[in-house]
């Protein structure tokens, strides 16, 4: 069975030949070069024996120097409100956010989208992608964390206009795209944070009024043309998990199960007959700090309950970075080899 095939039959809940793999982010890319003997991490994907091959997307949005395609503080290891510019921090009014200079097509290279798409392998399940174009991520890039806590309570008009202009632009962008290249993709992938590893960064009534539209809206765009949605989602949110699962999420994307409420059977028994689950071995634990046979078992107890009857796909429950030994994801990806069904 090939590639494409072993995880096209995985998702659609039916048994493959083998457990399905597939990494995210590779870190510290050097490292895993040298350590595995290869030039780059095409190579390094090939050589593992992955089975899905996602876009590049970093050539996609056209920004000013040092800013993001929102106009936000470009510094992605600065984490949720410790960069130093907060654009709409201050706006008082729907004028002042109206103002604010949104995004518009003209900074989309559908072109490079496109070429970058047809780079992808055939052999391999092919996913889409703009990368991680968040809702309340932006918002909190927009206005600070604390900010767009406070307004979703006292100023909910503020964050309504916010998120008119997101979605719009989110959609307009991710149908250029598949307007191109639905045919050429499985899946688009997509994503947003709104969890921490001990549950919800806002309650459940505000996520389903603010965000949860949003998202559905989002889905419902992506399947129209024939594609799966593979979202990404950190930490523990099992209050509105459903609701993404009913509302169009094909493919969970990270399953960090070693967290409160995301305990594997509970999860399979729960949405296993509507959701695949990628990922699930630990990044914070097993293979930083474990033995390559300690990878091999979680590796095997994550095929045993996530993988019975299909619906998963076995990779690292986040980035890979040079804090793991890489004897580990060698483990990982061999041990996911021999777990045949």
């Amino acid at each position: 069975m090939g590639s494409k095939e072993r995880v096209l039959t995985a998702v659609s809940k039916r048994q493959p030949d083998r457990l399905p793999m597939f990494c995210g982010r590779i870190d510290d890319s050097e490292y895993w070069l040298d350590n595995f003997g290869v030039g780059s991490e095409l190579e390094l994907r090939r050589l593992w024996g992955l089975d899905c091959r996602k876009m590049s997307y970093s050539d996609i949005f056209k920004t000013r120097q040092e800013r993001t395609i929102w106009g936000c503080e470009d510094d992605w290891d600065a984490g949720y409100s410790s960069t130093k510019f907060f654009p709409l921090i201050g706006a008082e009014t729907v004028a002042d956010i109206e103002n604010h200079p949104w995004p518009t097509l003209e900074q989309v290279d559908f072109a490079e989208a496109s070429r970058q798409i047809s780079m992808l392998e055939n052999d391999c399940a092919k996913i889409g992608s703009v990368g991680f174009q968040a809702v309340f991520c932006t918002l909190c890039d927009l206005f600070g964390m604390e900010t767009t806590m406070l307004n979703m309570h006292l100023e909910p008009r503020l964050i309504e206009a916010a998120l008119e202009r997101i979605e719009h632009f989110l959609a307009d962008t991710i149908e250029g795209i598949l307007k191109n290249d639905a045919d050429k993709m499985d899946f688009f992938w997509w994503g947003d944070d709104f969890a921490t590893q001990r549950g919800m960064m806002i309650s459940p009534e505000m996520w389903r009024k603010f965000l949860k539209p949003v998202y559905l809206r989002i889905f419902e765009l992506i399947k129209s043309y024939g594609v799966m949605v593979w979202f990404h989602s950190c930490g523990s949110f099992a209050p509105v998990i459903g609701e993404l699962v009913d509302g169009g999420m094909d493919v969970w994307e990270t399953v960090q199960a070693h967290l409160k409420d995301n305990e594997p059977a509970e999860l399979k028994r729960n949405y296993g007959g509507d959701l695949t689950f990628f990922g699930a071995i630990n990044c914070q634990q097993t293979l930083p700090f474990g033995s390559p046979e300690d990878v091999r078992k979680e590796v095997r107890e994550r095929f045993k309950v996530f993988g019975k009857g299909g619906g998963y796909i076995a990779g690292p429950d986040h980035s890979i970075q040079k804090n793991m030994p890489w004897q580990n994801i060698e483990a990982l990806f061999d041990e996911a080899r021999k777990c045949a069904y």
